[in-house]
């Protein structure tokens, strides 16, 4: 199990420096509904690559709180309705890449309701359990949806939140993992 969280806090890590990287880009040169520059796809590249990473983290979160009793169903519900939001996202992502425009923006805008209920639901989950630092669950469930109106101050701050998220995530699953030991094992009684 230490391995898989490991794993998911230096994917969070990846996956903030990614975003870091993908809001750097976009300043750059900031994409359009058609893709008709080298940066645009370096800016989608590495925005898929940070939704990958992502998938990866919520698994070490996953694993992180797998078998406590304040995780259980919710706790998996969350998980899994994040992952399939950015999943979804990720796919419409390398969808539009294909066809060289954004496409699809109501599948697009599902797997993002889909992603908010779950990281919601996630973040609640997180403050319950209290296994990783309470912040860790409240930026869950802000920082998605205040990503999409501070795109409206300035472009590609939902990147910047989002690294924020992300990159925090992966270090407490860092310093959480070290914390956290094997299962021991369970003494024999002689019968």
């Amino acid at each position: 199990m230490s391995s898989k969280i490991k794993s998911g806090g230096i994917a969070g890590v990846v996956a903030a420096a990614l975003l870091i990287l993908s809001a750097i880009v976009y300043q750059l040169n900031p994409v359009q509904r058609t893709y008709d520059s080298a940066t645009s796809y370096l800016y989608l590249g590495v925005g898929l690559a940070a939704y990958i990473a992502v998938i990866v983290a919520l698994l070490g979160i996953h694993a992180l709180h797998s078998g406590t009793p304040r995780y259980g169903r919710l706790g998996v519900t969350g998980t899994v309705l994040t992952i399939a939001g950015y999943a979804i996202i990720a796919v419409m992502t390398v969808i539009s890449m294909v066809q060289g425009h954004a496409s699809f923006l109501t599948i697009r805008l599902a797997g993002a309701g889909v992603l908010l209920v779950g990281s919601v639901l996630l973040g609640v989950i997180i403050i319950r359990a209290k296994l990783l630092p309470w912040w860790c669950g409240v930026l869950l469930i802000v920082a998605f949806p205040l990503g999409h109106f501070a795109n409206a101050i300035f472009g590609a701050a939902e990147n910047l939140l989002l690294a924020l998220l992300w990159g925090s995530i992966g270090i407490a699953l860092l310093t959480r993992r070290q914390q956290v030991g094997e299962p021991a094992a369970t003494p024999v009684r002689a019968g």
